[in-house]
């Protein structure tokens, strides 16, 4: 990265290198392909963010689930559209997480460096559950749809136990994160780690009858924490960044100890 003087526009300066250190800052040197990656994952936080609320609101409002049943409403376009855009939010979620934790892991500290490993460890398994729900669901729909309606004995405990387990991780892992985005880093707005916190007993504890209110409002209310966090983390210069993360260091970070 270069810093630019008001009458020379046209030409990239080298920023200069701290009398007696002999080192270039970082902020000099150009980025490389990962540390571009990192920073598109801000974009990738309002896309996945702006997807999943999509993909909720569809599923509460556009897919016919009272009309036909649960079995039959898995086997619509509208369902494997609604699926679909959840399944690609969340697989973003992963490359967001990266971009939003980037911004503020120094000022997050340990605590916020084991919050974003709970949440990506958690956000990996809802990938594949949301997997499921495109590929999976549907087709025990067609082939056993006693399973999806609870009839059968085994497999929906088998089955379901599992979507719990992976629903809790990522409900902690987010709830963490939430928390060291607002009391820890304070890098972001403390509204949207509020809201990101809210979302999740919100989304475990409402009912979660498919098509209704009840189970998108969470998910709905995640997104657009999401959204809000990549849009400022987009929002964030260099010197913005590199200012708050001063402003904001823990103090066994700051000092000699920097």
């Amino acid at each position: 990265m270069f810093t630019r003087t008001p009458s020379d526009t046209d030409r990239p300066i080298p920023a200069r290198t701290p009398a007696g250190t002999g080192k270039v800052p970082s902020e000099a040197l150009p980025s490389d392909g990962l540390s571009r990656f990192i920073r598109a994952g801000a974009w990738a936080a309002i896309v996945s963010g702006l997807g999943l609320a999509a993909s909720l609101l569809l599923e509460w409002l556009v897919v016919p689930y009272s009309q036909l049943g649960e079995a039959e409403a898995y086997l619509t376009s509208s369902y494997l559209l609604s699926s679909g855009l959840r399944w690609l939010s969340t697989v973003l979620l992963l490359w967001a997480l990266i971009g939003v934790y980037e911004r503020q892991s120094r000022a997050a500290g340990t605590f916020g460096l084991w919050a974003f490993g709970v949440a990506f460890l958690g956000t990996a398994l809802a990938a594949g559950e949301t997997w499921g729900e495109v590929f999976v669901w549907p087709t025990l729909a067609q082939v056993a749809p006693s399973v999806m309606s609870g009839q059968a004995t085994e497999a929906p405990a088998y089955l379901f136990t599992g979507i719990l387990l992976s629903n809790a991780l990522l409900g902690l892992g987010w709830i963490l994160f939430g928390a060291s985005t607002l009391f820890r880093a304070r890098v972001y707005p403390r509204w949207a780690g509020v809201l990101m916190i809210v979302s999740i007993p919100i989304t475990m504890f409402l009912p979660p009858t498919p098509g209704t209110f009840y189970e998108s409002i969470g998910p709905i209310i995640f997104g657009s924490a999401l959204a809000a966090l990549g849009w400022h983390a987009v929002r964030m210069g260099p010197s913005q960044l590199a200012q708050r993360r001063l402003n904001f260091l823990p103090p066994r970070e700051s000092g000699h100890d920097a």
